[in-house]
């Protein structure tokens, strides 16, 4: 019995792992793993409940937030409100205090002031805004500076405590309402991301002075507005035409559009004028001439403009590069979204501003274009890409594999962050919330795997319009920044 029990023990401890002669468990062989089949999806009557589920709490979310929005006490006022009536009935009328009589009845007075006022102006604006149509003063804004949009509300300076104040909803801006002549707030905003946007809505709040009162309230004007990224610095671009198919320069990767100078044995089919004569005469084998590989200047620039994270400053470079004209005479661009080529350069400008929302599908147009391209011939291909890791590395690795030539690769950049050269409080308390740049990691790691690529890749700075240098090489470009 003894013997037993500690056999059973033995193999227990072997089992759980807790000896140290105990082998390590086997791993499963790929084979085994790719056998295993798991369930991909739920059930449809999950699926269903759970989407329920997602509807009826973004209703709550947003009846509870409209109500809150209405509501006009704050959270100050309503605690200023419990403390006066406790004052008024538990020690002004119970026990006679006067001092707590005179506070609780001035809290209760201020609170009512501050309520109605509030209210009657938010009602006022409300109607206002009803029946007022804004002009845009521009179709078109750019992101990163304030420019005026037209859009005003009265500052109600006549009104005693009362403050009016607005932000967009969406899109995403950074509002400055500015005190004009006659008493009107006029409006500038800073746009934050490129595109094209049928509406605008914003939140207007009206409050008081002490935040005792706070009404808010929805206001849509309609559009569109296009809105472009910004230039910054870059207002020269270098030329961007590449080699491509051709017979100027010998090239292992061109094609055969060289002069005749290889030769090859003769098959049947072969043309007889382009049999080598002196040849067959002095070895009596039939050698034909072929044209060398080779490449030459492009006569044809295709671009493509690729979406996703912190791409802003590529689609900047982009829309230089359309407007400068450094993409040569015969051109044709698109992007994300819509990947249909243009050759024209309002429709490209739209291109550059609709690909904004879709970060999401990162390249994911770029082989459906360069498939309508390619028909016309060989042409030199430019890629604005964003200068982080996504999947339009995948397409490019897949369409360099095809392509003759090498494919230029421009990454645009607001600024290098290096985590590196500062300490950690650093970081949390110096570097700005809303910082556009990229790390220096991440762009070294674009630089790396397009490299492994055979891309050539030119890294701008949006800041300083210069081009900084390759992927790799990064403290070159740095210094050369500074």
């Amino acid at each position: 019995m003894i013997r037993g029990f500690s056999q059973d023990w033995r193999r227990l401890v072997l089992a759980l792992g807790l000896s140290r002669h105990a082998r390590q468990p086997k791993l499963p062989s790929r084979g085994t793993i790719a056998s295993m089949r798991l369930p991909t999806a739920l059930p449809a009557p999950i699926v269903r409940a759970l989407a329920r589920r997602r509807r009826a709490l973004a209703w709550v979310r947003r009846a509870a937030r409209r109500a809150a929005d209405v509501w006009p006490l704050t959270a100050l006022g309503m605690a200023l409100a419990v403390v006066a009536s406790v004052a008024l009935l538990n020690f002004g009328f119970e026990k006679l205090d006067l001092v707590l009589l005179v506070l609780g009845y001035g809290g209760i007075g201020l609170l009512v002031i501050a309520t109605l006022l509030v209210a009657s102006s938010a009602l006022g604006l409300w109607w206002l805004l009803r029946r007022t149509s804004f002009r845009w003063s521009t179709s078109t804004l750019e992101t990163g500076a304030p420019l005026p949009t037209g859009f005003s509300l009265p500052s109600l300076w006549w009104l005693p405590l009362v403050q009016v104040h607005w932000r967009w909803v969406s899109p995403d801006a950074d509002v400055a309402d500015r005190l004009a002549e006659r008493g009107r707030l006029r409006e500038h905003v800073t746009l934050l991301r490129r595109g094209i946007y049928p509406s605008i809505t914003r939140r207007v709040v009206v409050q008081d002075a002490f935040g005792l009162s706070r009404i808010a309230f929805h206001h849509c004007q309609p559009g569109p507005i296009e809105v472009l990224p910004h230039l910054g610095g870059i207002r020269r671009l270098p030329v961007l035409t590449s080699l491509t198919g051709g017979e100027e320069y010998p090239h292992p990767m061109g094609l055969e559009d060289g002069d005749r100078v290889e030769l090859r044995r003769y098959v049947p089919g072969d043309s007889a004028r382009f049999i080598h004569w002196k040849v067959f005469g002095r070895t009596r084998t039939l050698m034909v001439r072929t044209p060398e590989r080779a490449l030459s200047r492009a006569r044809r620039t295709v671009a493509y403009l690729v979406a996703g994270a912190h791409d802003e400053a590529a689609a900047a470079a982009a829309r230089a590069a359309i407007e400068e004209e450094v993409l040569g005479v015969d051109w044709q661009f698109a992007a994300d979204g819509s990947p249909e080529a243009t050759s024209d350069r309002s429709e490209a400008l739209h291109k550059v501003m609709t690909s904004s929302g879709f970060a999401d599908q990162s390249g994911s147009g770029m082989k459906r274009f360069l498939a309508e391209v390619d028909q016309r011939g060989p042409a030199a291909l430019v890629v604005f890409a964003p200068p982080t890791m996504g999947g339009w590395l995948d397409e490019i690795r897949s369409l360099t594999i095809r392509r003759y030539g090498r494919v230029r690769v421009v990454i645009a950049v607001d600024a290098v962050h290096d985590p590196g050269d500062q300490s950690r409080w650093r970081r949390w308390f110096l570097t700005p919330l809303g910082s556009s740049g990229v790390e220096r990691g991440d762009l070294e790691r674009v630089g790396r795997a397009l490299g492994q690529l055979r891309c050539e890749v030119v890294i701008i700075d949006r800041v300083s319009g210069r081009v900084l240098g390759a992927g790799g090489h990064l403290d070159a470009a740095r210094r050369r920044a500074a």
